[in-house]
């Protein structure tokens, strides 16, 4: 069972966004920032409102027009999906969702929390090692389908994207590519378990400006800082990010951001 997120009045909202309480109002109006009526007010989710101020500062537009009005239900039907091993579902689910929400959104507010506690319940013995595998392998495909078309505009650079040597969950990485490609850059995915130097030879002969290494554990996100540092000594002027798990997919937009105008 999906646990309730916690919420807060609309004038705590707007204080946490640091804005005026008509603006957040308008924004709840427009369907920017989702709401629940309780009585004469509003009530807010402290998850939503984290995920406007990581949309805001990392320069994305908000979200308009919003027609998912619980995350937490979808993400429990893609759970119920990818847990059963039904791909079909899952991916008529992803792709209706798709239509109107943007990438970064499905990857950060559905589909890894449908992942996580795929993750708990192995722990736990809940599922096999097998229908682990299975979920992330259709979590895989359907990540891999959606993050496909490259939006219209100018390129901020060039982008590689994989893990450190050592790390062979994949996803992470796989996401990070979806969500930078739909912020305009042209993304080299090199998947999972790359020896830093192999990375670092491809960014060169690409032109990469930055390249992103992506871990699950704390483990190999220890090995991915090492090897960051190895490839930004190695290759002058090449900006290269750390990812570590609970890092959000807002924060690598703002950090790739960042990089490209460092």
């Amino acid at each position: 069972m999906v646990r309730p997120a916690p919420f807060m009045g609309l004038q705590r909202a707007a204080d946490e966004l640091g804005v005026h309480y008509q603006t957040a109002y308008g924004w709840v109006r427009q369907g920017v920032l989702p709401a629940r009526k309780s009585g004469r007010s509003y009530q807010v989710s402290e998850a939503d409102v984290r995920e406007l101020n990581a949309r805001r500062a990392a320069g994305l537009p908000p979200r308009q027009e919003v027609r998912v009005r619980d995350w937490d239900a979808q993400a429990e039907m893609l759970y119920s999906a990818i847990a059963s091993g039904e791909e079909g579902r899952a991916r008529s689910r992803l792709q209706r969702l798709a239509a109107g929400v943007p990438f970064i959104d499905l990857c950060q507010r559905v589909i890894t929390p449908a992942l996580s506690r795929i993750g708990e319940d192995w722990a736990t013995g809940a599922v096999t090692v097998a229908a682990e595998h299975r979920a992330s392998e259709i979590c895989e495909r359907l990540i891999g389908s959606l993050s496909e078309r490259q939006p219209s505009g100018r390129p901020r650079g060039v982008a590689v994207t994989g893990t450190p040597a050592g790390e062979r969950h994949g996803l992470p990485a796989l996401m990070a590519a979806g969500c930078l490609r739909e912020d305009r850059w042209h993304v080299h995915h090199l998947g999972s378990d790359l020896p830093p130097g192999e990375v670092g030879r491809l960014a060169r002969e690409v032109g990469a400006r930055l390249v992103v290494l992506s871990s699950a554990t704390a483990e190999t996100a220890r090995r991915a800082s090492a090897q960051a540092a190895e490839l930004a000594r190695e290759n002058p002027g090449l900006r290269v990010l750390a990812g570590r798990p609970g890092d959000t997919l807002y924060q690598l937009v703002q950090s790739a951001r960042q990089a490209r105008q460092g």
